[in-house]
């Protein structure tokens, strides 16, 4: 009997397609949209996991950061020229709708820690911590998970035992802060607090996405190279455009 696993490129494009979900609760009930929240947590940890792993096969570390850097630039701006024709509420914003900053910064923090240098090892835990203030998008996830995963990457037991610690911390530290709103005798209150407010926890889904990965790059590998970079920013765009001009 064949294991079932996936390559790359299978796991990117299952991971754009929950990407999509995570976007469009402007046109769906904002419970499904709670759903839709919890389960879409695998997608920015997944990329970050991409990343780290790119970095460890990549022929060039440096034009790998400067492709990220690059892309995040292309879509700041693009977000900022949109915020031009959106309606307030349908705004972006530079920084926080703008995954390929937040993954440049984790690919630095990465370089950095994996370089000779002792002193690269202290900047790097430096930008870490700073770096998780939230002020990127999903950064104080995103970073500390890249940097667990790349002291883990060869030991599956250690990461998973790791990715575990990190989502009851998230877990404990975001329902710490969230309790005050919740109404503990309404079940939807809680659901639709825990889906808004402390769902960062629900990243420990990647855990058995990860174990049906096989690592491997497609026949379409070099062909689907960019595919995320383009639609990243593209479906965000639409999305926000439509919402601007067919939601009441």
């Amino acid at each position: 009997m064949h294991k079932l696993n996936y390559n790359r490129e299978t796991f990117k494009i299952i991971l754009m397609l929950l990407m999509v979900l995570d976007h469009i609760p402007y046109f769906i009930s904002p419970y499904l949209a709670d759903g839709f929240h919890i389960i879409t947590r695998v997608v920015a940890v997944g990329f970050g996991y991409l990343v780290v792993e790119g970095l460890k096969y990549t022929h060039s570390k440096k034009n790998y950061l400067l492709r990220l850097t690059g892309w995040g630039i292309f879509m700041g701006i693009g977000n900022f020229i949109m915020n031009q024709f959106l309606e307030p509420s349908y705004q972006m914003s530079i920084l926080g709708d703008n995954i390929f900053i937040t993954l440049a910064l984790g690919a630095s923090i990465i370089m950095l820690w994996n370089s000779k240098p002792r002193v690269n090892k202290y900047l790097a835990f430096m930008l870490l911590v700073v770096g998780c203030v939230p002020f990127l998008e999903g950064s104080y996830l995103i970073l500390p998970f890249m940097f667990i995963t790349n002291l883990t990457y060869t030991n599956i037991k250690q990461r998973d035992l790791s990715y575990l610690i990190l989502a009851i911390f998230l877990g404990i530290l975001e329902l710490s802060m969230s309790i005050s709103t919740i109404d503990m005798n309404s079940l939807l209150s809680i659901y639709d607090n825990i889906a808004m407010n402390a769902s960062s926890m629900f990243f420990i889904l990647l855990v058995p996405m990860l174990h049906l990965y096989n690592g491997k790059q497609g026949e379409l590998g070099h062909r689907m190279k960019y595919l995320f970079y383009i639609f990243y920013p593209a479906h965000l765009w639409i999305i926000h455009l439509l919402a601007n001009y067919l939601v009441n």
